[in-house]
């Protein structure tokens, strides 16, 4: 009689033998002394809080050791997105990372990150904080869907654990160090020092360095550069009675840039492009304004204005990126009793950004609309949390329930610069009346000089999140072969938001302006500081302008003091007051099962194993107060995720060969999306919205296989399929112009910043000689397009130039690195060349056609090559 498991171990292998595999959790994994010389070593995850095989582990997790993080030359967390099945991290001015295309891209401190990043247990709770230098990590985990039970922060994306090596009780060390092209240097040194028999310390320090890529030629600086500093301090105590008591102390500095940018022109229907027929420094035709596009295209690679890595940002872009991290934690685990662990993890957290870093909107030299950060975000956060880990029924019940506190505080002060611009006497009555404005005259009459929606607005933000959680998961063995697994978890996020927002003072303007020699009473020519002005001003019965009025009038209110903000007064008091206070709750269940096929079955087969499994999970994303400028502060809803997915994880071929797919299908309800918008005012604002529903059905292969003891073979694929169900927005020239709100059906758009499909492929060779060990070593990475833009006019301009213009094309990254390694083991010299092919990709910020009309690239990183070499003792 044929084994039950014939059809299922068919079609198994006909999915290896297709062109597209997946990542090995291992990379770099050797081989066991009791295994055949070309067995995959067995990969232990804590993806549910206890150590198991990863091939036993009913959940789609990538893990890659430190091993494997030096072999691939992985310095840094974001590049763990070249082979990470579903993992899309974009930089730009905040980290933004991604997990099945579920990401937040804003950086803002009211904003819960969607991915969840973890250090030894310990929950990072803003972007800028959570991309890290690999410094003495043991082990990297990505897991994939919402984490909605098990681990301390509530998310709807998914998780990354990053686990450190820990102090022993054995002498040891290392030092590191790298020299690159763009006068790259690194230096990394680790060093574990036992002090008694029970008490053990580790200290690790990182160095990198390089002078950045992107050159201003106008400006005779660089850009994009890298300054990075991390301290990590560790302690062990063994104690009696199994406790074991760990310290981690970390200190990070970045003083470094920003990436910088180009622009292209996205749209002429935009608000500052003809869409109000706004004049800007150097119009003198109000039916033919043309200063906003002309700073965008100074800046543009596509028109030839700069040349391949260069840019024209200005004399002070505010690209300086300031943060300095210091994160303190305690963890205590003893054994209550044979069958019980409990473990207490305390973590706290300060960190200081600032001083000012501006986003450019205009995309050019001119400094007219920018956002910044205008002082020091102070960010601090303390951490508690209680496990319980055990065993039951002859340990054929495994459990974990615990609870979670948090309190974070967060300051954040955000400026909001439009600068002076002026519209004509026609276009402003239409405006008065309600009405989008039509082509205005020919020469027109002379402008109105003013503003749109003040020139300067700071936001004051004091923010309190405190966040609780209880959880219990359990797994039971019904069978030696399956097991079922139910969990739920409560959480209570209570937010507390207190906005101040700063307006321009317009007597002082007022006043400053009449006060100037170009001033002269002539025609009836009046000068208008919008809204808030309650009106307009009559500058002396009138004003009479040179040819370039807007200039003229912008010119008296210069950066003086070079810190990039214009020196327009600003009033003492704060305009506007909010405050607002809110608990969001939910409860998020799950329940999985999964079944091992037993030995026999597999006898007449090449597999060695195969575990099936089915899995229902849900995450929660809290909601927030965001502010809509003059409306105040502004609920937004909670994000919730529920998952379906099935998979399997099979090693086959002698345990040679490791495959692992999952396939998904996920609902999503109120994601949380950055938009362009305005307050009842007409006042231009880029605010959070949730799009009502939406869908992501997608799978993700993993594939290691180890063919012979010196080859190893890695594969990963991710197909995602994004589908928005309902997304409502308001058409923002209407909007503007005439402050009414006229609603559109965005639901035709794909999810922005990430990609739907990605690949990567990576092969090493391990070549014994007389003189060492030399492994040469390939990956490849695939990424499909992606969408950058905001609005809707983004997704037409997007989809009229062929998901070209406000998007990144598909690109693949091509990477080669040759290491070689004295037959001692303690010493290994390798040279790298890193994006081989010299590719240009885009990587962060954002194209928004209907407001500003700028598509503004980030783009990732040239060629990198150099020399690596690493001592240990």
């Amino acid at each position: 009689m044929k084994k039950p498991f014939s059809l299922l171990a068919g079609a198994a292998l006909s999915l290896v033998g297709s062109p597209v595999f997946a990542q090995s959790a291992e990379s770099g994994a050797a081989p066991s002394s009791d295994q055949k010389a070309t067995a995959l070593e067995e990969v232990i995850v804590t993806a549910r809080r206890r150590a198991e095989n990863i091939q036993e582990t009913p959940i789609a997790v990538t893990a890659i050791s430190g091993e494997a993080l030096r072999e691939q030359g992985i310095v840094n967390t974001s590049e763990l997105t070249k082979s990470v099945p579903s993992l899309q991290i974009n930089e730009g001015q905040s980290n933004q990372i991604y997990i099945r295309g579920i990401g937040e891209r804003s950086g803002f401190a009211r904003v819960d990150p969607t991915v969840g990043v973890y250090l030894d247990d310990l929950f990072l709770p803003r972007t800028d904080g959570q991309l890290l230098d690999t410094v003495d990590v043991r082990s990297i985990q990505v897991l994939r869907g919402p984490q909605g039970t098990l681990f301390g922060k509530n998310t709807t994306g998914g998780a990354l654990v990053l686990t450190l090596e820990k102090p022993n009780d054995t002498y040891e060390g290392y030092v590191e160090g790298t020299l690159g092209n763009y006068n790259a240097r690194s230096f990394r040194a680790g060093l574990n020092m036992p002090i008694t028999d029970n008490f053990y310390t580790r200290l690790a320090i990182t160095v990198d360095k390089d002078d950045g890529f992107f050159e201003d030629k106008f400006q005779g600086s660089t850009y994009s550069s890298n300054d990075r500093k991390a301290l990590v301090l560790q302690t062990r105590y063994e104690g009696e009675e199994s406790l074991v008591l760990d310290t981690l102390f970390y200190a990070g500095k970045i003083d470094e840039s920003f990436p910088a940018i180009n622009c292209d022109f996205s749209s002429e229907n935009g608000l500052f492009g003809e869409g109000l027929y706004v004049m800007w420094a150097g119009d003198t035709d109000p039916s033919n304004p043309t200063a906003y596009r002309e700073n965008c295209e100074a800046n543009s690679r596509t028109k030839g204005s700069v040349g391949d890595l260069e840019t024209n940002m200005g004399a002070n872009p505010m690209l300086d990126k300031r943060l300095d991290t210091f994160l303190f934690g305690l963890t205590a685990e003893w054994d209550y009793s044979d069958d019980i662990t409990m473990k207490v993890v305390f973590g706290a957290r300060k960190e200081t950004e600032g001083p000012i870093a501006s986003s450019d909107n205009d995309g050019g030299p001119e400094n007219w609309s920018e956002a910044m950060n205008t002082d020091d975000g102070e960010r601090d956060s303390f951490s508690l949390e209680y496990q319980v880990n055990g065993s039951a029924f002859d340990s054929r019940l495994n459990y974990t329930g615990g609870l979670f506190y948090m309190r974070e505080t967060n300051f954040e002060p955000f400026g909001l610069l439009t600068n002076f611009a002026g519209v004509d006497a026609v276009t402003l009555g239409e405006l008065a009346a309600g009405q989008i404005p039509s082509q205005p005259p020919q020469g027109g009459t002379t402008p109105f000089v003013g503003i749109l929606s003040g020139p300067f607005t700071l936001s004051e933000f004091d923010l309190e999140n405190n966040t609780f959680a209880s959880f219990f998961q359990g797994s039971y063995d019904l069978t030696e072969n399956l097991q079922v697994t139910a969990g739920i978890r409560y959480t209570a996020e209570k937010r507390a938001s207190e906005l101040a927002i700063f307006q321009a003072d317009t007597d002082a303007i007022s006043a400053r302006v009449v006060g100037q020699p170009f001033i002269s009473p002539a025609t009836n020519n009046v000068i208008t500081f919008g809204p808030s002005a309650g009106g307009f001003h009559q500058c002396l019965g009138g004003c009479t302008w040179r040819d370039d009025p807007v200039r003229v009038f912008q010119n008296q209110f210069l950066d003086n003091n070079g810190d990039g903000i214009p020196d327009i007064p600003m009033r003492d008091t704060p305009t506007f007051i909010d405050k607002k206070e809110k608990t969001f709750s939910k409860v998020t269940p799950m329940a999985s099962v999964s079944y091992n096929l037993p030995p026999e079955w597999l006898d007449d087969s090449v597999l060695d194993s195969m575990m099936i499994y089915g899995t229902w999970s849900t995450g929660f994303k809290s909601g927030f107060f965001e502010p809509r400028l003059l409306d105040g502060l502004q609920e937004v809803a909670a994000e919730e995720v529920e998952n379906r997915e099935i998979g399997f994880k099979i090693d086959a071929f002698e345990r040679s060969l490791r495959f692992n797919v999952a396939l998904y299908h996920m609902d999503f309800d109120n994601m949380q999306l950055i938009q362009v918008s305005t307050d009842s005012a007409g006042n231009l604002a880029v605010i959070f919205r949730n799009a009502g529903a939406s869908t992501i059905t997608g799978g993700e292969m993993e594939l290691t296989w180890m063919p012979s003891p010196i080859v190893m073979l890695n594969a990963s694929f991710s197909k995602n399929d994004y589908e928005f169900q309902e997304f409502k927005d308001n058409d923002l020239l209407t909007a503007a112009a005439t402050g009414n709100f006229v609603p559109e059906d965005r639901t035709d758009e794909t999810f922005p910043a990430s990609p739907e499909t990605t690949a990567s492929f990576g092969a090493q060779l391990m070549l014994p000689t007389d003189f060492g060990l030399i492994i040469p070593r390939v990956d490849l990475s695939y990424k499909s397009e992606i969408f950058f833009g905001l609005d809707e006019g983004s997704y037409n301009v997007y989809q009229r130039t062929g998901e070209g213009l406000g998007g990144s094309d598909a690109y693949t990254l091509v990477d080669v690195r040759l290491s070689w390694q004295n037959n001692e083991g303690d010493t290994t010299v390798a040279a790298f060349v890193k994006n081989v092919t010299d590719e240009r990709y885009v990587i962060g910020t954002a194209s928004v056609s209907d407001s500003v009309s700028t598509f503004n690239q980030t783009y990732g990183d040239p060629r990198r090559f150099g020399l690596m070499v690493r001592k240990t003792f």
